[in-house]
């Protein structure tokens, strides 16, 4: 049995990812958004797309992560993120594609947790769009820390702006002042957060070296946006991260979105026009009519993550179990439920689920989703047989697994398989 255990092998069919590729895509991250040209993130790579969507064009393709993507405001140019030479530095590419090409080479502090967030993050263009705006952290008190730097668009030693430590922010219509958050913290997934991270918006007048705090909010405002007289921003003023505007002239702040499903997160664009991420899908805010609107995205191409291939799970097994008989055990690995012949024989996929009972009757019954919601269903006594309802239609997940005895549900700790011939 222990030999089996350890060459335990299956084949993963990513069904959810099969379908998004041949369609309308969701996990769309970072969008930009400029005249007619949307730009975005999927799967580590740089796409993109009318600004009223359609199919969409890949742009990058390197086994590394793309990041950032932020389109010049002459809509030539597409600056991001890359590790082509091996480090995250910040790269170049005509609008319509074509070879990056590196801008910077100072080494990047390598991979961080996720909510360290990333090295070298493109954030913006100067109005003239000749240089890019990108947070490095290079900072005497922790890589985490980040700061301000410019880079011109043919390369050339990077200039540190006088701004100690930033988040995100992008500079005002005439190139002379900045609208920040001092405090990152936008790759942090902690929500209604009141702590000492808590971000605020403020500005940083560049030729007179002056800031100025705009909000005071104790909960979250980030990532400030600049169009024409007011700063556009999120914040979390209502629970939920919505749009808000800031008006230069009057100190006025007014909501622009009231969304209660769903954050608002990294929103990008200009000229009126901010592309975000919303529920995986990219949404459009036009500033002038205060409305969103989404954007449908058709990712049509040959991803490799979609096909069926062989992995060994024998590394992944959470949970498992013995046949009343002996003869087969069951494990739990990667989301998917095995059973596994004691000698000689198959090893069979159940199927995708993490809970698993016996019926008293040869059968396994299997927690599997429908909908938003659970059912529990019997496995078919024969290959070609469906599945069948158990007695209880639909119930919420319980965090305990659970062992089917006669008609009742009894608290276990383990999962139990019997029956049938691929079952004892």
């Amino acid at each position: 049995m222990r030999k089996r255990i350890f060459s335990l092998t299956a084949i993963l069919v990513l069904a959810l990812s099969a379908f998004l590729s041949a369609g309308e895509a969701r996990l769309l991250r970072t969008p930009d958004i400029n005249g007619d040209l949307l730009v975005f993130v999927y799967a580590g790579d740089i796409w993109s797309v009318p600004a009223q969507g359609g199919t969409a064009r890949r742009l990058t393709s390197h086994p590394g992560l793309e990041l950032s993507p932020k389109i010049s405001p002459d809509g030539k140019w597409i600056a991001f993120s890359g590790e082509y030479s091996g480090t995250r530095q910040v790269y170049v590419i005509p609008s319509e594609g074509g070879s990056p090409r590196q801008l910077t080479y100072y080494n990047s502090v390598g991979l961080m947790p996720p909510r360290g967030g990333y090295d070298n993050q493109v954030l913006d263009w100067t109005p003239d769009s000749k240089k890019i705006l990108f947070r490095g952290n290079r900072t005497p008190f922790g890589e985490r820390n980040g700061k301000y730097f410019l880079v011109g668009l043919d390369g050339g030693l990077e200039t540190a702006l006088q701004i100690p430590e930033a988040g995100g922010g992008t500079f005002s219509p005439d190139g002379r002042t900045i609208a920040y958050t001092p405090i990152s913290r936008e790759f942090r997934t902690w929500k209604r957060y009141k702590g000492g991270r808590a971000q605020d918006i403020w500005t940083y007048d560049l030729d007179k070296d002056t800031a100025k705090r705009l909000t005071d909010f104790e909960g979250t405002d980030q990532h400030p946006i600049w169009v024409k007289d007011k700063i556009v921003f999120v914040s979390d003023r209502d629970l939920t991260l919505n749009f808000y505007s800031y008006d230069l002239k009057t100190a006025k702040i007014e909501q622009i979105t009231a969304f209660k499903d769903y954050d608002v997160l990294w929103p990008s664009g200009r000229n009126g026009r901010i592309a975000f991420e919303k529920g995986g899908e990219i949404n459009i805010l036009d500033t002038a009519a205060m409305k969103t609107h989404p954007v449908r995205v058709d990712l049509d191409f040959d991803n490799p993550n979609t096909l069926p291939y062989f992995k060994t799970v024998d590394k992944s097994i959470l949970n498992f179990d013995i046949s009343p008989t002996g003869k087969r055990a069951v494990f739990e690995a990667r989301g998917d439920l095995f059973t596994v012949p004691a000698t000689e024989g198959v090893t069979v996929n159940l199927t995708r689920s993490a809970l698993l009972a016996t019926d008293g009757i040869n059968r396994v019954a299997i927690i599997k989703s429908v909908s938003k919601l659970d059912s529990v269903v019997l496995t078919p006594r024969e290959p070609t047989d469906k599945w069948e309802p158990f007695e209880i239609d639909r119930f919420q997940r319980v965090i305990e697994r659970s062992l089917v005895r006669g008609k009742n549900f009894i608290p276990h700790r383990q999962t139990a398989v019997a029956g049938d011939d691929l079952l004892r």
